[in-house]
Protein backbone atom coordinates (compact mmCIF):
# COMPACT_ATOMS: atom_id res chain seq x y z
CA UNK A 1 0.00 0.00 0.00
CA UNK A 2 0.67 3.28 0.52
CA UNK A 3 2.86 2.86 3.28
CA UNK A 4 6.55 2.13 3.48
CA UNK A 5 8.29 -0.97 5.08
CA UNK A 6 9.78 0.87 7.79
CA UNK A 7 7.07 2.93 7.94
CA UNK A 8 4.93 0.08 9.15
CA UNK A 9 7.74 -1.71 11.23
CA UNK A 10 7.89 1.78 13.54
CA UNK A 11 3.77 1.47 13.52
CA UNK A 12 3.85 -1.79 14.74
CA UNK A 13 7.08 -1.90 16.87
CA UNK A 14 5.45 1.45 18.90
CA UNK A 15 2.11 -0.81 19.53
CA UNK A 16 3.74 -4.09 20.63
CA UNK A 17 5.74 -2.35 23.17
CA UNK A 18 2.46 -1.07 24.52
CA UNK A 19 1.94 -4.93 25.19
CA UNK A 20 5.35 -5.81 26.32
CA UNK A 21 5.77 -7.28 30.44
CA UNK A 22 7.65 -5.62 33.03
CA UNK A 23 10.09 -7.92 34.50
CA UNK A 24 9.42 -8.70 38.17
CA UNK A 25 11.96 -6.03 40.31
CA UNK A 26 12.49 -7.52 43.33
CA UNK A 27 15.03 -10.23 44.12
CA UNK A 28 12.43 -12.35 45.76
CA UNK A 29 8.73 -12.22 47.03
CA UNK A 30 7.01 -9.63 48.64
CA UNK A 31 4.67 -8.83 51.03
CA UNK A 32 1.72 -6.00 50.73
CA UNK A 33 -0.01 -4.99 53.80
CA UNK A 34 -3.96 -4.88 54.30
CA UNK A 35 -4.82 -3.56 57.06
CA UNK A 36 -8.92 -2.88 58.28
CA UNK A 37 -10.42 -2.03 61.81
CA UNK A 38 -10.09 -5.41 62.90
CA UNK A 39 -7.88 -7.08 60.76
CA UNK A 40 -3.96 -7.19 59.27
CA UNK A 41 -3.51 -9.16 55.99
CA UNK A 42 -0.22 -9.47 54.41
CA UNK A 43 -0.98 -11.00 50.35
CA UNK A 44 2.36 -12.54 49.36
CA UNK A 45 3.29 -11.72 45.21
CA UNK A 46 6.10 -13.26 43.56
CA UNK A 47 6.80 -12.70 39.84
CA UNK A 48 3.55 -11.28 39.35
CA UNK A 49 1.78 -14.68 41.15
CA UNK A 50 -0.47 -14.14 44.15
CA UNK A 51 0.91 -16.68 46.31
CA UNK A 52 -1.62 -16.13 49.48
CA UNK A 53 -2.47 -14.26 51.98
CA UNK A 54 -1.63 -14.42 55.75
CA UNK A 55 -2.36 -12.50 58.89
CA UNK A 56 2.18 -12.28 60.25
CA UNK A 57 4.73 -11.54 58.14
CA UNK A 58 6.26 -14.41 59.99
CA UNK A 59 4.14 -16.03 58.27
CA UNK A 60 5.17 -14.55 55.17
CA UNK A 61 8.22 -15.41 54.85
CA UNK A 62 6.84 -19.43 54.90
CA UNK A 63 4.56 -19.15 52.37
CA UNK A 64 5.69 -20.82 49.25
CA UNK A 65 3.97 -22.14 46.31
CA UNK A 66 5.69 -23.65 43.12
CA UNK A 67 4.33 -21.22 40.21
CA UNK A 68 1.87 -23.05 37.98
CA UNK A 69 2.57 -20.99 35.10
CA UNK A 70 2.18 -16.96 34.10
CA UNK A 71 -1.27 -15.55 35.30
CA UNK A 72 -2.15 -13.04 32.79
CA UNK A 73 -4.86 -11.67 34.88
CA UNK A 74 -3.10 -11.31 37.63
CA UNK A 75 -0.33 -9.84 35.58
CA UNK A 76 -2.78 -7.06 34.99
CA UNK A 77 -4.54 -6.18 38.31
CA UNK A 78 -1.12 -6.15 39.91
CA UNK A 79 0.20 -3.45 37.16
CA UNK A 80 -3.03 -1.37 37.64
CA UNK A 81 -2.26 2.43 38.00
Amino acid sequence: GKESVEAHKERLLAQMSRLQLVCWPWAGPVALEERGPDMTQYHVIHNWLWLGAVESLDQAAELTRLPAGFDQDGYKILCKP
